[in-house]
């Protein structure tokens, strides 16, 4: 077994949340290649159909394996939610993770007995995240609330200003009267609203993020697996999208914390 693996972690996801990610893994892991696919085109995949979700996401990891990536991480809670098991069945042989099971362990360790989840309708729709912390701990309480219009305004760059409580109020009034101990951020596009939740809570809920999560999942795997990058490794960070919007760079830099640099359009089809 080689005690290094220096080849790059694929990251997908429908759009620019994803980025979050990769963010948070090149924080807890600055010697790790990354290559990012964002489904720029197609996004969001949270208000489409089972169907469809389950074929952009083996069309995106079909690209990330073509990358000659490592592991490959689906960093949409969309295809977490509704398309792992498919993904991890018929690529059987290669390491698919997903973002549900490190949220929920989020969840678990916060301590919280009270949790709100907040996601897309499709994520929500799945009920994966209240499975999954039943099944670690049935005594906490679970609410889901569907957000769909966070996911375009996260891309479209609007994370404050007056429209942002405004549209938390469409979903999150109840929620606002009688906060629970914990609200789990469960789609990567949410951390952008990090600020704006604890504003709007005024700081009296603990925010769990799914993308910070994700990222620690993964760092303890690759330790385990011993397949992470050799500690004096040049990592690369590779970006592919498939439609470049004219805001796309700035858009990217907010999710991302820096620059993306070169970025590549890739058809899927």
């Amino acid at each position: 077994m080689k005690p290094f693996d220096n080849r790059p972690i694929g990251i997908f996801d429908s759009g620019l949340g994803g980025l979050t990610v990769a963010a948070a893994l090149q924080h807890k892991l600055p010697g790790e290649a990354v290559a990012y696919l964002g489904d720029t085109a197609r996004v969001p995949y949270g208000d489409k159909s089972v169907d469809a979700i389950i074929h952009f996401a083996h069309q995106d990891v079909e690209f990330m394996l073509s990358r000659g990536v490592k592991l490959v991480i689906a960093a949409c809670n969309t295809v977490s939610a509704v398309a792992l098991d498919s993904l991890k069945r018929d690529y059987s042989d290669q390491i698919i993770l997903g973002v549900i099971d490190s949220g929920v362990r989020a969840v678990i360790d916060s301590g919280a007995e009270r949790v709100a989840v907040i996601g897309t309708r499709a994520t929500v729709n799945s009920d994966a995240y209240r499975r999954g912390i039943h099944a670690a701990n049935c005594s906490i309480r679970v609410e889901s609330i569907a957000c769909p219009l966070l996911v375009p305004l996260a891309e479209e760059g609007v994370t404050s200003g007056p429209i942002v409580p405004a549209v938390f109020d469409l979903y999150l009034a109840k929620l606002r009267q009688d906060p629970p101990d914990a609200l789990l951020l469960g789609c990567t596009h949410y951390p952008l609203f990090i600020e704006a939740l604890n504003d709007y809570f005024s700081g009296k809920v603990q925010i769990l993020d799914s993308a910070t999560a994700c990222a620690r999942y993964t760092a303890e795997f690759l330790c385990e697996h011993h397949i992470a990058a050799h500690p004096g490794n040049t990592p690369s960070f590779g970006c592919f999208v498939t439609d470049l919007p004219s805001e796309f760079h700035r858009h990217a830099t907010r999710f991302l914390g820096r620059a993306p640099g070169r970025v590549e359009r890739i058809n899927l089809a």
